[in-house]
């Protein structure tokens, strides 16, 4: 358990870094003389080195002591961060954007396959408590910036503080024994999973991530858009991960009491529909709350047991692990790009309606899976 109280950490550290962004674009822009259509191209940059990052890293965790390769990892975060709010210039914040994706890579994907080698296949609730840690650590950043979001040197107060918390983690990381490297079950051959199954998680991290960040990223600027001032809409944003962090607490008892297959779908049509309502009802404060926390606690429940039924039918290896986070990784680069490019010139509703079509794509690609004997099995 001791091991699984330091990747918490280490993924409280990860949400920090991960949702530092979203609450803090407008500030970026304004730092940057960019425009907000210029200024969504952090999200490409970041989510870019995160690919790479699971692309590259996600192996080594199979071969090397994980915990001095995760410690480095949480320090090359906590570097970037503290060096965001003094970037002058757009391609410097770009750069810096990558670089920061690369290290959350490493620590999302060492922090899932060192737990999966500590737990194996009873991984799930242990999965959920991890990505609840993550969710705390989420919301922590948008109540750093409604706190001090008013002042002069807010920006600065922001990322510093949250670089300065993760520095800790890296060092009871780096002290900490790694786990034994173990071999990676297939299904019951040499052969390894089949491409198909792990293109189809792949695919489906791409889509519910894609809606997942495309919310987290947006839904700050689209609160404000919709009329809300920075403050309340900075409190809206803790709001969503706030909701999100129950979502996953939740989820521990949920993964046990349920099956995962089915417990997956309900959790994306339930996020389906919040999102449908953002469509097609008028945008009023109280709107925007059921959404944010509406949302927040239905869509947080699918990624652990997505990861879970990935472990029970694939056996996740480092190298498996990072193949499933480049999906999630380019999800999350390109469906909240896509969302800045219109969201001045079609309005801030584009943010719902990108939600809601990965949401149904991510539907429509659980029900391919589960079709498939192997997943069905592994879902019951």
């Amino acid at each position: 358990m001791r091991k699984t109280a330091l990747y918490s950490l280490a993924f409280i550290a990860l949400g920090l870094g991960s949702n530092s962004l979203g609450p803090t674009l407008p500030a970026l822009a304004a730092q940057t003389n960019a425009e907000m259509k210029q200024i969504s191209n952090l999200f490409i940059a970041r989510s870019f080195g995160t690919l790479i990052g699971s692309w590259m890293i996600g192996r080594f965790y199979d071969r090397i002591a994980g915990h001095p390769l995760l410690a480095s990892s949480l320090l090359a975060a906590a570097a970037a961060l503290a060096l965001v709010p003094s970037a002058p210039r757009l391609p410097i914040l770009f750069a810096l954007l990558a670089f920061l994706g690369i290290a959350l890579a490493s620590i999302n994907v060492g922090g899932n396959a060192l737990l999966v080698m500590v737990h194996g296949e009873r991984v799930t609730p242990f999965i959920s408590a991890l990505h609840c840690a993550f969710g705390l650590g989420g919301s922590l950043a948008p109540a750093l910036v409604a706190q001090f979001g008013h002042r002069a040197d807010g920006l600065h107060l922001t990322y510093w503080l949250l670089a300065l918390a993760i520095v800790p983690v890296a060092l009871l990381t780096f002290f900490s024994p790694s786990p034994s490297l173990r071999e990676h079950r297939s299904l019951g051959s040499t052969a390894g999973p089949p491409a198909l199954m792990i293109a189809l998680f792949a695919v489906l991290a791409f889509l519910h991530i894609g809606a997942e960040a495309t919310a987290m990223g947006w839904y700050f600027s689209y609160a404000i858009e919709c009329g809300m001032n920075e403050r309340a809409a900075g409190y809206l944003n803790w709001g969503f991960w706030t909701a999100f962090t129950v979502g996953r607490l939740a989820t521990i008892w949920m993964s046990v009491r349920f099956k995962t297959a089915p417990l997956i779908v309900v959790s994306l049509s339930i996020s389906l529909l919040f999102a449908l309502g953002l469509l097609v009802i008028t945008p009023a404060p109280f709107v925007l709350w059921l959404g944010a926390i509406g949302l927040g606690l239905a869509v947080a429940p699918v990624f652990p047991n997505v990861f879970g039924l990935a472990e029970r039918t694939l056996g996740l290896s480092g190298r498996i692990t990072g193949f499933f986070l480049v999906g999630s990784s380019a999800g999350s680069m390109f469906w909240p790009w896509l969302t800045g490019q219109f969201f001045k010139s079609h309005g801030p509703q584009v943010m719902a309606l990108v939600v809601a079509l990965n949401l149904f794509g991510a539907l429509a690609t659980v029900a391919l899976l589960i079709s498939r004997p192997a997943c069905a099995r592994a879902g019951d």
